[in-house]
């Protein structure tokens, strides 16, 4: 099939050829790789070879199998929290920039390495316990070799995404939507780029989630809410949904299923608790609301605002102001009207994350992997054109120091603003890809 063989060419280039600086080749092939997944998710093709589609989703992700990550420097962090919970060191506790010694011996050459190619020294891990596991285990697995820890790494990544597939083709079937729908998360190039490909932790969260709401919508609520307390366990994100949830099932067994979520992350986090714990935990937290800033949308223009009036940053008054808002917005998607249905359930759940989005300081291009997953049960088709947008945010590397060009950043939003608008006020729009 000469579409399948372009898109693994595509993504061969991307795993292996070019660095992250040939922004002009790399966003040919993103562009290729989007135009070959508008025609395979196209309604009578995809209905026509589901099972090949299914097949060359996996392939194209076992293209990335030996390839070092190019887009991101997370990996040199998330080996080192892997080494140090194998010498029984809390990853929590320490910033690597001040850790030169482990169990008594200077650092060696593959601690060293990772130190000097990491973009996190003076901070604490942000990455919460199930995630630590998995560092743990792809150290644990072949010891202290990059490429092979990060093989471990992305077979582990490869079992959660076939899992998360596996169950969304369950939720359709209970939803009696067409299995072909799932293409449109295991076919998406974002969506292989960045969790097979960058190895973000999101992996494992939308699997986590997805199990969650499959059980949720089982009614199998203790299960479900013990597996959204582990995906919270992986990403604090999916805390954002616990009032759509609460709507969803009523008062009173959303309050036992909140508390279910919220002990089990408990649960998880006790083999690292200690002393400094909280501490080092809220402040690796605050760096996302009063510090890093990244492809924002209204933060921005309020910044943009506040540099006018006063000449200054003010991030660290808005990135207080801005999650409350958030919040307040959130509780209103949840609570303007009961949720009834599961279809009315996704759908919140897509605007939430969207308003949550919004209006944070931060949304890296694999944020946007959760909302194509959630896309999948609803109507709405932004998340699709977003994944695609949100790739232009990497002409960032056409600058050295790294710089983000704002302008790419605005004509992101507009065109999401357009979409999104007009999904919602002229909704012939939003079967473009059931035709």
């Amino acid at each position: 099939m000469l579409i399948a063989l372009m898109a693994m060419l595509c993504y061969s280039v991307i795993a292996y050829v070019i660095p992250r600086t040939s922004f002009a080749i790399f966003i040919v092939m993103v562009t290729v790789l989007f135009v070959l997944f508008m025609l395979m998710t196209a309604k009578d093709f995809s209905q026509d070879h589901f099972k090949e589609l299914l097949l060359l989703a996996f392939l194209s992700r076992l293209i990335f199998l030996f390839a070092f990550p190019s887009l991101s420097d997370d990996y040199f962090r998330f080996i080192w929290d892997g080494v140090l919970t194998n010498n029984g060191i809390n990853p929590y506790l320490g910033v690597p920039g001040s850790i030169n010694i482990v169990n008594g011996r200077v650092l060696p050459e593959f601690l060293l390495e990772l130190k000097a190619n990491m973009n996190s020294l003076p901070y604490f891990s942000p990455y919460p316990p199930v995630l630590q596991f998995v560092f743990f285990v792809s150290v644990k697995s072949v010891g202290y070799h990059l490429l092979n820890d990060l093989v471990i790494f992305r077979i582990l990544a490869l079992l959660a995404e076939a899992g998360t597939v596996y169950i969304t083709i369950k939720m359709l079937d209970h939803f009696k939507l067409p299995r072909q729908r799932v293409l449109l998360y295991a076919l998406n190039p974002l969506v292989v780029i960045e969790l097979s490909g960058n190895l973000h932790g999101e992996v494992f969260m939308i699997f986590f989630l997805a199990l969650s709401f499959y059980l949720l919508i089982k009614q199998q609520y203790l299960l479900s809410a013990v597996f959204l307390g582990l995906a919270v366990s992986t990403k604090l994100l999916p805390l954002i949904f616990i009032p759509a949830v609460i709507s969803f099932i009523g008062t009173r067994k959303g309050i036992v299923f909140s508390l279910i979520t919220l002990i089990t992350l408990t649960v998880s986090f006790i083999p690292f608790m200690d002393a400094a714990f909280l501490q080092h935990i809220l402040e690796s937290l605050g760096y996302y609301f009063q510090k890093f800033e990244f492809n924002a949308s209204i933060y921005y223009l309020l910044r943009w605002i506040g540099y006018d009036i006063t000449g200054f940053n003010l991030i660290y008054i808005i990135g207080m102001i801005l999650p409350v808002v958030a919040f307040v917005f959130i509780l209103r998607i949840a609570w303007y009207k009961k949720i009834q249905t599961p279809a009315m359930l996704f759908e919140r759940l897509l605007f939430t994350l969207l308003v949550y989005y919004l209006f944070s300081l931060i949304v890296h291009p694999w944020y946007i992997t959760l909302l194509v997953a959630l896309s999948v049960f609803t109507v709405r088709r932004f998340a699709f054109a977003w994944s695609a947008l949100v790739m232009l945010t990497y002409s960032t590397y056409l600058q050295t120091p790294y710089h983000e060009i704002l302008w790419v950043t605005a004509l992101e939003y507009i065109v999401l603003g357009v979409i999104v608008f007009v999904e919602i006020w002229d909704e012939r729009v939003i079967n473009i890809y059931d035709r």
